[in-house]
């Protein structure tokens, strides 16, 4: 399988996504519906409808973006892992922008320096004789 999301994914993705705006609008004109004191007999109709078409929506928007197996409605690891492919290389390939980012250097070591007793010289930790004087350390 390619490295892209088929056509027909992206399409579901997108309905779904039309799907949850058009139940979202429904919804929340229930509170508009009863705050300008305007009372239908659908009123509560038009929440539920809203609030199903959301729910809808999310279900599929799932499924465009992962694929049926890959979202869990069909339990085949083996189709998931394929469905998953070119939305977990997406991610991690954001994961890879981000950690090109960081700067790997800043990640600083802690340096423990021993001074000598006779010219008080800092010295390396792991050094024997100091590097100014000469006396064993």
């Amino acid at each position: 399988m390619s490295d892209k999301i088929p056509e027909s994914r992206k399409n579901l993705y997108y309905a779904g996504m039309f799907l949850t705006i058009i139940g979202l609008i429904l919804f929340l004109s229930n509170f508009v519906i009863v705050f300008t004191g305007n009372m239908f007999n659908f009123m509560p109709m038009l929440s539920f409808v809203g609030f199903i078409l959301v729910a809808l929506g999310q279900v599929i928007r799932t499924v465009g973006a992962k694929g049926v197996a890959g979202s869990g409605i069909i339990l085949d690891p083996e189709k998931a892992r394929e469905d998953m492919k070119p939305y977990s290389k997406a991610m991690g390939g954001v994961i890879d922008d981000v950690l090109e980012n960081v700067d790997k250097s800043e990640t600083k070591k802690e340096i423990v320096k021993i001074k000598c007793r006779n010219c008080e010289t800092l010295n390396d930790e792991d050094a024997i004789y100091c590097k100014s004087c000469g006396e064993k350390l």
